[in-house]
């Protein structure tokens, strides 16, 4: 049966549902990452992977109605997290869109093709009671990433990290500076650092109070068992089918 997910102790308030690792057989790895997040009593599906069939097929083993989903925020314009978007879009042609305002005028406009409702993301902003945006980030690619605030403390979720996955943490303490960092998953762009650098990274997530770690999608092999080393049990091994509630961040 399709179940449609909302914030209570029946569900977790975050779900991954693509991703280059997958924690269950019956799901797919493709390259690229999504997410739904559960909160306030929305679904929030956080990018789209790169395959809306993959995309689609893990939704269904997951129990996830595309038609549930309420609110749909794209980190940044790569193939790898906008694949899946038509997927998305055909199953449910109201929906509102958050983009980073630098998306290209020809794919807001063939989004808008399916009743989407685009609202261009410039600076930081509360979308949902206690679901922020960070704005859109100058970098190499101009990119936005969410901020969740749990019980447990703040979640930022982040698909590629191309501002710099730092910058995005410090980023999120401005904009929520009483809250602990719970906290920080997805792509952190670290797959070319250099072992090094990439523990000097591990040291200031910690300086900046940063719970719990899930590098996954881009951040590559050595980034991952680095962090798990540096990061020990409070490293999460995110994959397609990884679920996290509240309780688990303690």
């Amino acid at each position: 049966m399709i179940t449609r997910h909302t914030e209570t102790k029946a569900h977790p308030f975050i779900t991954v549902i693509c991703d280059n690792y997958t924690t269950r057989e019956d799901l797919e790895a493709s390259w690229g990452f999504a997410c739904l997040i559960a909160h306030g009593g929305k679904n929030i599906l956080f990018d789209t992977g790169s395959d809306g069939v993959v995309l689609s097929h893990n939704m269904a083993r997951l129990g996830i109605e595309p038609a549930s989903i309420d609110l749909l925020m794209i980190s940044h314009q790569h193939w790898d997290h906008v694949g899946g978007i038509y997927a998305i879009l055909s199953a449910r042609r109201d929906l509102r869109v958050f983009v980073p305002r630098s998306f290209s005028v020809h794919f807001q406009e063939d989004m808008k093709r399916y009743g989407a409702r685009i609202i261009d993301v410039d600076g930081a902003d509360e979308i949902l009671p206690g679901l922020f945006t960070t704005g859109e980030l100058d970098g190499p690619v101009k990119e936005q990433a969410a901020l969740v605030q749990t019980e447990a403390g703040t979640v930022v979720i982040t698909g590629c990290a191309h501002p710099g996955i730092v910058r995005i943490v410090e980023t999120a303490k401005k904009i929520l500076p009483k809250d602990d960092i719970a906290l920080v998953m997805g792509g952190f762009h670290l797959l070319h650092n250099r072992d090094d650098e990439i523990l000097n990274i591990t040291e200031r997530f910690k300086t900046l109070g940063v719970r719990y770690a899930a590098a996954s999608h881009c951040s590559g092999e050595r980034a991952r068992k680095l962090f798990s080393r540096q990061y020990g049990d409070h490293f999460i091994a995110l994959g397609a089918g990884s679920t996290i509630g509240p309780e688990h961040l303690k």
